[in-house]
């Protein structure tokens, strides 16, 4: 019988886990360090970027490798913010889930009054929002962002570069970046995959999520591209799990 309630009690807590309600959630615990964008900025030297503190949140992990995140960007030249709600495969590195709400805050001297707040626009969006969580097995939890190098859970030390494969200006005079992502241990590496074509005037990995259910983590690259008058940091995530895929050439 004592068996039985304490597997009740594991499930409903499980279940709470995953039910977890987006809108009731205090939202800026989930919000990373302003540092997985601003490190690029120091360390490239670009006056030009206007853009380098990107507002992300991280929403947790799933227990299969996927993690749940959402960008509320500030739109420089039009004004107001863009949300992205994205699930993505740490594993594939392909999206599961992925909205994109423009512009939804609204104009400030719209005649119809601005639109809604971040906090507005999550629970607007929230029964959406759960169903995706709920299908995919993100289990809703503040995640600390770390900066690199990445250990894996054997203490070894896991280092990351961008090696530039081809690089050039194109007709309007923007460089094009074709580079390889290469993560190292041990004397060992493996590439995260390459990225081709990509207009952006300097790259580099900032920093890491951990998974806690498995020796993965999601790296963080951030790279500065042209936009209005200017440019503005982005960032991508990268799958790597930390144990396998090594090898030496």
């Amino acid at each position: 019988m004592k068996r039985l309630c304490f597997c009740l009690l594991a499930c409903v807590f499980a279940v709470s886990l995953y039910a977890q309600d987006i809108a009731k959630i205090k939202i800026e615990d989930y919000k990373l360090d302003a540092r997985i964008t601003s490190i690029l900025a120091d360390e490239s030297g670009n006056d030009a970027i206007y853009q380098q503190n990107n507002n992300i949140y991280a929403l947790g992990w799933s227990k299969d490798g996927k993690l749940a995140f959402i960008e509320n960007r500030e739109i420089e030249g039009r004004g107001g913010h863009d949300f992205f709600f994205t699930i993505q495969d740490m594993v594939e590195d392909e999206a599961c889930y992925y909205k994109v709400i423009i512009g939804y805050d609204g104009e400030v001297d719209d005649p119809e009054g601005p639109g809604m707040s971040f906090e507005e626009c999550i629970r607007a969006n929230a029964g959406e929002f759960n169903q995706a969580l709920k299908k995919y097995g993100i289990v809703v939890k503040p995640l600390t962002v770390s900066l690199l190098p990445a250990l894996d859970r054997d203490g070894n030390s896991v280092s990351f570069h961008i090696n530039i494969l081809k690089e050039a200006e194109n007709e309007f005079c923007l460089t094009e970046m074709t580079y390889e992502l290469i993560a190292t241990k041990n004397g060992k590496s493996k590439s995260l995959g390459t990225v081709k074509d990509k207009i952006c005037n300097y790259v580099m990995p900032t920093a890491y999520l951990k998974s806690p259910y498995e020796d993965r983590i999601a790296l963080i690259v951030a790279d500065s591209e042209h936009v209005f008058e200017g440019s503005e940091v982005f960032v991508q995530f990268y799958g790597c799990n930390l144990r396998s895929g090594f090898s030496k050439k």
